[in-house]
């Protein structure tokens, strides 16, 4: 199975339109509320699974969107409250659904393992100065975690540049995706604007598509109705989070309306 055909087995479709479920802040982070239960995580993610089910969407992708600033390695209390939220929510989901943890590969390959997630989106390597400080990622020792937990099934889509950042490489980011495809297997590579919201250069998301037309090359950030059928023509899906929600603003609930305009759209 080549990696067209292996996208299309974990999303049920060519170009998947993928919209984000963000946990609010979780136990130890500087935004984390205590007067918020577990039972209330559950129950928004649920309403956020349903909102963008209920709109069309392909697939869904959890996140610990609201433990800003992140880490590269997480403690075992995110990881625990991740696993329960996301467990006791999932049998709301009817569509494919991965996960990512911001920003530590390591525990998202740890729980896409433990919920049966598809997929997971990540940095697995490259070193970036950024919102997180100095961040290194060793690919190496990433895969061989994954081999030894026995989660080889968990795809992997990654990053090749900064999401909010500098990458160290300097090599474009063309040329930084075609080392990834050659050397670390990724199921597909997500191409990310400088911040949550805000698109890359469509320009050079083509050029990388037009350079790996046998490979899935996704959007990671900043689709909405204006740029959505470009956003389609030129890439083989997206990730869809700040758009959606209510007002436009990442840390609110998904606004079923929104959502819906977006599919509508896209689908129409």
């Amino acid at each position: 199975m080549n990696l067209m055909e292996k996208h299309r087995s974990v999303f049920k479709t060519d170009k998947p339109i993928i919209g984000c479920v963000h946990l609010t802040a979780l136990p130890g982070t500087p935004h984390y509320d205590g007067s918020v239960s577990f039972k209330e995580q559950v129950e928004r993610a649920k309403r956020e699974i349903k909102a963008l089910q209920e709109a069309g969407f392909d697939a869904i992708v959890f996140a610990n969107e609201g433990d800003r600033p992140y880490l590269n390695r997480v403690g075992p209390e995110i990881i625990a409250s991740y696993t329960r939220i996301v467990s006791q929510a999932l049998d709301a989901v009817q569509i494919p659904y991965g996960c990512g943890v911001l920003v530590d590969p390591y525990a998202a390959i740890a729980i896409a393992k433990a919920i049966d997630a598809g997929f997971i989106r990540a940095y697995i390597s490259g070193v970036y100065a950024d919102m997180c400080g100095l961040t290194e990622y060793r690919p190496g020792e990433l895969m061989r975690f994954r081999r030894n937990i026995g989660a080889e099934n968990v795809n992997i889509y990654c990053y090749c540049d900064a999401h909010g950042g500098t990458s160290l490489d300097t090599r474009s980011q063309s040329d930084m995706a075609d080392t990834a495809f050659s050397v670390l297997d990724p199921a597909g590579v997500l191409v990310p604007g400088q911040h949550a919201g805000l698109a890359p250069d469509f320009s050079e998301v083509e050029q990388i598509k037009n350079r790996f037309r046998d490979k899935p090359v996704m959007i990671a950030s900043g689709v909405t109705p204006d740029n959505l059928k470009e956003a389609l023509r030129i890439s083989d899906g997206m990730v869809v989070g700040t758009f959606v929600k209510k007002d436009g603003i990442l840390w609110n609930e998904v606004d079923p309306e929104r959502a819906k305009r977006f599919i509508d759209i896209a689908k129409g």
